[in-house]
């Protein structure tokens, strides 16, 4: 008799763990250890925080000056318009006798705010002037890599651009009496390219811009 219930309850217990088991069903890959170090692996890039931390560079003057509100260039650190009523011009670089190759070189002149030079200096053409200022980051962000502003550029082509263009390398060796890039170029060339590994991602649209509007 004895016998006889013990196996009547092992039966039971049995029943009762299968059925458990079918309810609960197996742990999903995505709720075990090795997706979950596989997802802390990831870095948090979608925010855009990669681009902030470069963007810095986009505001400074060195780049600034040629990226403001207006149909001309900005001259020193306040951003104020350039002498002479310097103009875009229908390409960039000026207009009749005040074109930008008319003082401005393909290198520094020597001495105290000499005129700067790099090749190919000028402004970006009016199709696509490339206006930075007053914008949010994500605005810039999402600026820079529209084509129909970016002079049809890619990714690639347009990381190229900014880590290897020789008027945009300019601001790291302004010339004497200006103010360089305060981040390396190294550093800002690779914060870069690691923004471009994470797929480019562009901020909230809520960020806040760093820079006003220059009066």
């Amino acid at each position: 008799m004895k016998r006889s219930q013990t196996a009547v309850l092992f039966a039971v217990a049995v029943l009762f763990f299968a059925v458990a088991m079918s309810v609960s069903g197996p742990i999903s890959a995505a709720e075990g250890p090795a997706a979950k170090a596989t997802a802390s692996a990831i870095p948090a890039a979608s925010d855009g925080a990669l681009f902030v931390e470069f963007v810095s560079v986009l505001r400074h003057p060195r780049c600034m000056n040629c990226h403001s509100q207006g149909d001309f260039p900005r001259q020193g650190e306040d951003g104020h318009p350039h002498s002479m009523n310097v103009r875009r011009g229908p390409e960039g670089h000026g207009v009749t006798a005040e074109k930008c190759s008319t003082c401005h070189q393909n290198h520094n002149l020597a001495g105290a705010q000499m005129p700067p030079g790099a090749p190919n200096w000028g402004l970006p053409p009016p199709t696509t002037p490339m206006i930075w200022q007053g914008l949010t980051d994500a605005q810039i962000c999402r600026s820079i890599k529209e084509q129909k502003q970016n002079k049809n550029r890619n990714l690639d082509q347009l990381v190229e651009h900014l880590t290897e263009d020789k008027l945009v390398a300019w601001g790291w060796n302004p010339g004497e009496g200006r103010d360089a890039v305060p981040m390396s170029h190294d550093e800002f060339a690779a914060k870069v390219k690691k923004w471009q590994a994470a797929g480019a991602p562009c901020p909230d649209t809520g960020t806040a811009s760093a820079t006003k509007p220059l009066s």
